[in-house]
Parts: C-alpha cells; structure tokens; sequence
C-alpha cells in the first residue's frame, strides 16, 4: 500500500462538517446456535479482532496531514495504537427489539471517528433477543471506518477477512490471507520536509493528471456534443427535482434496514429482458421512495435522480482492505412512473445508457484525474463541494439521493464459530445528500439499508415499509407477467388439438363459392364499383368523430407489445 492517500482519498477528508463526517459502518449480526450453548465472551471477540487486524494496512496507522495542506496527507505507524480503545462493548436494553437496536446504530453512526487514532472503531453489541427473524442470544458488530481509508469494496475485503468459512470436511479457515503490511514512514516531521513534500506532490500530481485529462477532455466534448444533439439524452442529463432530500442534514442520525428474497428479486429483474439484479433494486428503491413523497403530498412531476457509485478497480489487480478507487453514475429513479414492471424496463434502460457514457468517457480516467488531483487545490475542492451539497444543492441540483449495491459471498461465513446471517451497510450523509440506500447481498439473502437525518426522514420506519410495500408490489406484478406468459403457450397447442375441425370448415369453404356463382354474372354492372368507391371513405369520419376509439386501439397496442417481452425474459 502506499503510504500516502490519493487525491480522492484526502477529497473525503476535505468535504468533512463538524455534523456530517465521511465515514461509512458495517453492520454485522451473528446467531450463536451452533456453540451449544455456550456464547462468546466480549474478550474472545477481541482477541479475534486483533489477531486479523494485519488484514488491512490502515487499521493500525493514522493519518498525519501536510501543514497548509500543501502536500498529500500520509499514513504513519499509530505508535498509541490500543484495542480496547477501537473495539468497544454495549448492550441493547430489554426487550432487545429491533427499534432499540435502529436506535443505538443510528447514535453510532452519528459520531464522528478520531482522526488523530487510527480511523475506525467497532462496536459489540449484545441483547438481540426479540428481533423478528433473529434466534435469542445473538449478537451484532458495527464497525466504523472513516471513508479517506477505504471504500464500500474495500470495506467488503475487510468483511471477508474478519470470518472464516467451513469446508465440507468440517475444517474451518479464513477466507483469506492475512500478511503483515510493511511498516510505514516515520512520524518525526521538518520544515524541511513539508517544503519538499509540496513542490515534489504538486508537480507530480499534475504530470501524472496530464495522460488521463488528455485521454478524457475529448471525451467530454464529444459525448457533450452528442448530448445536445440528441433531445432524449438532453432531457436525461437535465438537473434533478428539489425535494426534502435536498436540504441541510442534522446532527442526529435515522436508520432502518428492509430483508428480501434474493431469489424474488432475480425473479423480478426476469421479466425485463437484460435487467440486472441492481436495476431491480433502483425501480424497488424509485418505488419506495414515491410512495413515501406521494404520502406527504411531496410527489414531483419530474423523475427524482440518483447517484451510484462503481468500483473501477481492474481486473487481477490488487485487492487491498484499503483506499478508494470509484467512479460514479447517475440516473433517474424513475419515480414518475406508476407501474412497477414500466419503472423497472425504463430504469433498465437509463443505466444502460449511464453506463453507454461511462465506457464512452473512460471510468478508470475519470477515477484517475480524481486520484492526482494536485493537493494545493485539494482544500478549494472540498469547500466547492460542501458548499454545492456534493452536487444536490445549489440552482440546479444534480440529484436526490444515492443508491449503493456491494454483493457478498454465496456462501455462511463464521466468527468463532458464530454465523453470520446478516449484513449491510450504513453510508455516510451531508448537506444536499441526506438519504443514501446500500443494499448488500449474502447467502440467498439481500439487504438494504437507509440512513438519513431525523430533520429530512423524521419517520425512517415508513420509509422502510414503503420500500417493502414496493418489493411486494413488484413480486406481484412479475408473477402476472409470468402467467401471462404461459397463455400464449397453451393457445398454441389448441389448433393442433383443432385440426379435424380445420379439415371440415375447408370443405366447407370450397362449397361455399360454388353456391355463390350467380353473384359472378353481376360482375358487368358498372355501378357496383362506384358503390365500392363511395364506402371505402366511410370508416375515417367515423373515427374522427369518436376519439375514444382512437385511444382503445391504443391500449391495446400497449398490452400487446409488453406481453411478447416478458416470455422472453422468463423462459430465459
């Protein structure tokens, strides 16, 4: 790992508010069934924690920040570095349910990390003994990282290294690796140092920026130029709805979390075809989050937006617990649209054609003209950013919440022996981004989550059943799609069923001209093609006349052309 943060590393440093600090949390819920009875002891715990800590470099250093932020802030040694100041030990009061225990994440999440420690903390609570779904006696673990240290994909490395898996041999092990990081640079610091710290990071940063602004500025223009040509993307890249979700955050933080059905929602994403699994999740989230507006009468005519961050990290690259590397999208959530297999084929097409721009633009540049930013203009951006409420305030803001998908493993992972059956994570809030939804998924199972401040979502709890409601609603309508699919099916077995009564309306058909011969002599009276002529014409008044035949036609276009499509995506 190197030593110093990258540009989009020290980014998050620079957007922190005394009431909004970048950090995001992982919530991790653990049964203790299978120990027989016998529960792990908070000192177990620990102990564990310490004995995988190497599994990140950054969990036992601290960040040192360059005077005048001249130069890139840098990692050091944490020389007071002490557990039991990072892994802290509560209780849930009885009855132990789940509003007490929204109650206490949300009092965590609230409260910003010690930047002068390492930058985390985790926290083991106990007393889970009346949540739905959840055996007695079970235990959760938030932990608590500040975003200048990892991101969400990073945070999933970190995940994967605190547990074990249990082989069929009945062998447990851990999922991975864990290697001792090489020390960091000394903390003894000079003026000299901070001279020579500014002129080598700055001039560095901006020769290395140069290759990819190079390879993006082109980009830029052409995809700018392609967007004003075209109405369409016009209006998609156009500003976002102001909603409450625009506003200053509190303090004080709320959060709920929602359990499904991994299995449904694939279900739900079939019958769309060339729908993923996280465009399911978006038109869920764009359904929910109507709902929750159209019940405060806060309903906007335009679509709300939303922002969703990628890992743009390559493919066999080093996966280190550790450090940024995103880029982000951003597309409509469809919230103006009422119909939940309607919502999910247009947000399939949305991020279709995000991620069109994106591959256009070039992610990974994009990714990387963040990373060298020079760190002279490090502390401009972030008060630029702060101020415009990372883009959702100002005259013309650019969304209304943000949406994060980080898959898990398929299969139960263990600590000490207790399995972990849930998991997600809490994102971090500011001014002009006050709800942020990250769904996870593990085991057969997803989970999604929304934080927000009490000031913008004083009833977190309906948001959550509004985002039930809306998984419900979308379940529903995929299983009418689905058994209208197997109609045509059966009706194309019936004329082959049919085939005798076929044979004997052709025979008939064949007597039939020759009963009406007759009608042949009266082919040389010349009036009958006048008469042709004057009929023709007569059908158009009368669909100009009625306009409601007009709209029938319509409707039936409509039904005819969504039932061919949702076959295809089930039989898929």
């Amino acid at each position: 790992m190197n030593s110093k943060l990258s540009g989009q590393d020290a980014l998050f440093l620079n957007v922190d508010l005394p009431h909004a600090a970048s950090h995001g949390m992982m919530i991790y819920i653990y049964e203790q069934t299978a120990l027989g009875g016998k529960p792990l002891g908070f000192r177990q715990i620990v102990r564990h924690v310490e004995s995988r800590l190497d599994a990140s470099p950054v969990l036992r250093r601290r960040i040192v920040q360059v005077p005048f932020g001249l130069g890139y802030p840098f990692w050091v040694d944490d020389d007071l570095f002490d557990i039991d100041f990072h892994v802290r030990h509560f209780a849930l009061p009885k009855p132990g349910d789940w509003r007490q225990f929204c109650i206490m994440a949300s009092r965590i999440h609230a409260r910003s990390v010690d930047l002068t420690r390492s930058p985390w903390e985790m926290y083991v609570i106990e007393g889970l003994d009346n949540i739905e779904g959840i055996a007695p006696g079970s235990f959760a673990i938030l932990t608590k990282i500040h975003h200048a240290a990892m991101d969400g994909t990073a945070a999933a490395e970190l995940t994967w290294a605190l547990h074990d898996i249990e082989h069929a041999a009945g062998k447990v092990r851990p999922v991975v690796k864990v290697k001792r990081p090489a020390p960091a640079r000394p903390t003894t610091w000079k003026l000299s140092d901070t001279l020579t710290r500014a002129v080598a990071d700055n001039l560095m940063a901006t020769a290395r920026m140069a290759p990819p602004l190079a390879r993006l500025l082109p980009r830029l223009a052409a995809t700018g130029l392609r967007s004003l040509l075209s109405p369409r993307k016009a209006t998609a890249a156009g500003i976002a709805p102001r909603t409450r979700f625009n506003a200053d955050v509190a303090a004080s933080r709320v959060w709920d979390s929602v359990t499904l059905d991994l299995a449904a929602v694939k279900g739900i994403k079939s019958v769309v075809p060339g729908a993923t699994v996280n465009d399911a999740v978006i038109a869920m989230i764009g359904g929910a989050m109507r709902r929750y507006l159209q019940g405060n009468n806060e309903l906007p005519p335009k679509s709300l937006v939303t922002l969703a961050p990628v890992n743009t990290r390559q493919e066999g690259a080093n996966r280190d617990a550790a450090g940024n590397t995103i880029s982000v999208l951003r597309f409509p959530l469809c919230t103006d649209i009422e119909d939940p297999i309607e919502r999910l084929a247009a947000v399939r097409a949305a991020t279709a054609e995000s991620k069109g721009l994106q591959n256009a633009i070039g992610a990974r540049d994009l990714t990387d003209v963040q990373k060298f930013i020079p760190p002279a203009t490090l502390g401009l951006a972030g008060r630029l950013s702060t101020l415009l409420g990372a883009g959702g305030k100002g005259p013309m803001p650019l969304h209304n919440c943000l949406v994060t998908n980080v898959p898990g493993p398929n299969l139960p992972l263990r600590m000490l022996g207790a399995e972990l059956v849930y998991w997600v994570g809490v994102g971090p809030v500011t001014d002009g981004m006050s709800l942020i939804w990250n769904a996870t998924s593990y085991c057969g199972k997803m989970f999604i989550s929304l934080t927000s401040a009490p000031n913008i979502v004083p009833d977190p709890e309906v948001l959550a059943q509004c985002l039930k409601d809306s998984y419900a609603e979308m379940v529903a309508a995929a299983a009418a799609v689905a058994k209208r699919a197997e109609a045509p099916g059966k009706a194309a077995r019936r004329p082959e069923e049919a085939q005798p009564v076929k044979a004997v309306k052709t025979a008939k058909a064949k007597r039939a001209p020759k009963a009406t011969k007759p009608t042949a002599r009266a082919k040389p009276a010349a009036a009958v093609k006048p008469a042709t002529r004057r009929a023709a014409p007569a059908p158009a008044p009368a669909l100009a006349a009625t306009p409601a035949s007009k709209r029938t036609p319509t409707r039936t276009r409509t039904r005819t052309r969504r039932a061919p499509a949702a076959p295809a995506g089930n039989a898929d």
